[in-house]
This record gives structure tokens, sequence and C-alpha cells, in this order.
């Protein structure tokens, strides 16, 4: 398995940290543990198998097909990746957006730091793997 396979099966693993990471420090509901300790490992639970359906989605049918155009125009580095990861985790926003501001729920800027926050570790990680060393010598 190449270093491009490993960083796509791979990268979008870190999805439910960075949603907790988020979520934690923005002093979301249930993510504070003001609930209790079984309050957040259920959500932390429920949301890791939403979470990562949803990313393994995104990244093989969104993500995958601008890495082959970054590839295709030799513009792959660190910034177009990390960038790349923020506009795609950031698509799902215009679904959401209609539904963001009903009284009660999270708002419009939150989420959208949410995802740009998920979508910005995405791209770390990806970048990170697709640069490690495969351990037999190669690059």
């Amino acid at each position: 398995m190449n270093n491009e396979s490993r960083a796509l099966a791979l990268a979008p693993l870190i999805t439910p940290l960075a949603f907790v990471a988020y979520a934690f420090y923005a002093d979301l509901a249930g993510f504070n543990f003001d609930q209790g300790v079984l309050t957040f490992v259920g959500l932390f639970i429920g949301m890791s198998i939403a979470s990562l359906a949803v990313a393994y989605v995104y990244m093989f049918f969104i993500g995958y097909r601008f890495y082959r155009l970054l590839v295709k125009k030799q513009r792959v580095n660190f910034f177009t990746l990390t960038l790349g990861g923020v506009f795609v985790a950031d698509i799902p926003m215009l679904l959401i957006w209609p539904a963001a501001e009903v009284a009660g729920s999270v708002g419009f800027y939150q989420t959208f730091q949410l995802f740009s926050f998920v979508g910005l570790m995405i791209g770390l990680n990806f970048w990170f793997l697709l640069n490690r060393s495969s351990g037999d010598g190669t690059a």
C-alpha cells in the first residue's frame, strides 16, 4: 500500500477526536462533562459512528477528486491540503445553514468553526500521512 492510499484510508480517522476537541473547547452541552461522563461517552460513540461515515463519504467522493486535481496541477503542498480539507468540510454547511439558527440549537458560526476545524485536522492528518516514510526505505 503506497502512502497515497494509506493517507486516503487513515486521514478521516481523526474526525471524532477533532470534533470532540472543538466541542469541548467551545463548551457545547454534553461534551463539556456538565451532564456526566456517561453522557459524554454516549455522545462520543454516537458522534464517532455518524461522523466517520460522513467523513469517508466526503473523502472518497469529494476529497479524492480534489486531491487528484491538485496532483494534476502539481500543487500538492501543506497549504493546499489543509485549506482543501477546510473547503471540503465546509460543503455540508450549505445543507445545514437553513436549520442552524433554530432556537436552542448551536449557532451558525459555531457550527461553521466546528466543520472548519475538523476539515483542517483531516487535511493536516492527510498531509502528515502522505509525507510519512513507509518504513521500507522508500518515501
